[in-house]
């Protein structure tokens, strides 16, 4: 019954950061809430937009009395379509099972009701941005649902989850169009077309991680314009954008005191921005990870840059580290194996990165211990 009360958003929803995780997501993430008189194990179950994260609660892992569950270490991923698969053949044994049960006609009809909405596409969509939004079916306001979806002609239907996982609740569709505002009044416009050219290392499987395949990218990128060991220069990441780093340095942060910021083709063959961050060395991660959406999603026209946790996202963050502050020239810089806040600092001034850039290539890399659930699924 928990599986398919909460199939949506199990299926879409993705989760914030471990911080900010409301009792609500818990209730609908955490196999230990389900209840019903049995001991579940302590995971939590969320979406990545296309993987389904498998993850250790948030909360107390372990029952007292005479059985418990060992503490689960790490986390797990599989691609959506083989979860979906697995699910539904879980829960038509389940029925097969216990068609006398008590609950067995509840179960049969409230499957019956989930798979109709699934077959029905338009009905599918809705409940999809839903469960992006955080909200159970038929309880997100319509007024909400609509305002996202006629957007979707400019974000397109992938731009608009995006936009709902990044800013889920009542007034995600008010941001986007904020967001969108902010990106037609911005003065920074690049041209993406080299992210054209960079293609997915075809020695990584298809399910590898998000990072896996955004260092294989970076790498790829300065090898195409020969970029020397170390510090990508300003002026380097500027030509790779079709632009001047003066310009792109003293460009108005339309989108600073928004949730998240946007890629938007213009009239012409560039592309506009709405940007955040003011201080250069953000604005180059920044711009980094712009290039790196353009690369996930090549030939599309619009983009959000956000904090969320799905793939297109974590793609980005880990392509924005892996340009500007390679793991192959940083372990020239410090000793990996011994890290210090001192030399970690020094480090991150002579890539001209934030000295997180830094530390999170050693983390990935395993010579930093994760700080928390989020961060490891990202890693995954």
């Amino acid at each position: 019954m928990w599986f398919v009360d909460n199939w949506w958003r199990l299926r879409w929803e993705t989760i914030n950061g471990p911080h900010s995780v409301s009792a609500d997501w818990r209730l609908r993430h955490e196999l230990n809430s389900a209840m019903g008189g049995a001991l579940w194990p302590p995971v939590m179950i969320y979406s990545s937009a296309d993987p389904i994260v498998f993850a250790p609660s948030l909360g107390k892992r372990s029952a007292g009395g005479p059985q418990q569950y060992v503490n689960i270490n790490g986390v797990g991923m599989v691609m959506a379509d083989e979860y979906e698969k697995e699910l539904d053949a879980f829960l038509q044994l389940v029925i097969e099972h216990c068609a006398s049960a008590v609950d067995g006609k509840a179960l049969e009809a409230l499957l019956g009701q989930v798979l109709a909405e699934r077959r029905d596409p338009e009905l599918a969509g809705w409940r999809r941005l839903e469960a992006c939004l955080g909200y159970d079916a038929d309880e997100a306001p319509d007024d909400v649902v609509t305002g996202l979806i006629d957007f979707e002609g400019l974000a397109g239907e992938e731009g608009v989850e995006e936009a709902a996982r990044a800013r889920p609740g009542a007034e995600s569709a008010t941001i986007l169009g904020q967001a969108i505002e902010a990106t037609r009044l911005s003065d920074a416009t690049v041209d993406l077309s080299l992210a054209t050219k960079i293609e997915k290392d075809p020695e990584l499987p298809p399910a590898a991680a998000p990072w896996r395949f955004a260092e294989s990218a970076a790498a790829n990128l300065r090898a195409m314009i020969g970029a020397r060991p170390g510090q990508l220069r300003s002026g380097s990441l500027a030509d790779i954008l079709g632009a001047r780093w003066g310009d792109l340095k003293k460009a108005t942060a339309t989108a600073r005191k928004l949730p998240y910021g946007l890629r938007m083709s213009d009239d012409s063959d560039r592309t506009r921005l709405s940007l955040k961050t003011l201080r250069p060395k953000d604005r180059r991660y920044e711009l980094a990870r712009i290039f790196g959406d353009a690369v996930w999603k090549s030939g599309a026209e619009f983009g959000v840059v956000s904090r969320s946790n799905t793939d297109r996202q974590k793609f980005q963050r880990a392509f924005a580290r892996s340009l500007l502050c390679p793991f192959d020239d940083l372990r020239h810089e410090l000793d990996v194996n011994n890290p210090t806040p001192e030399s970690i600092e020094a480090a991150a001034e002579t890539f001209f990165v934030h000295e997180s850039v830094v530390r999170n290539q050693l983390v990935y890399k395993g010579f930093l211990p994760f700080e928390n659930a989020t961060e490891e699924a990202e890693a995954a």
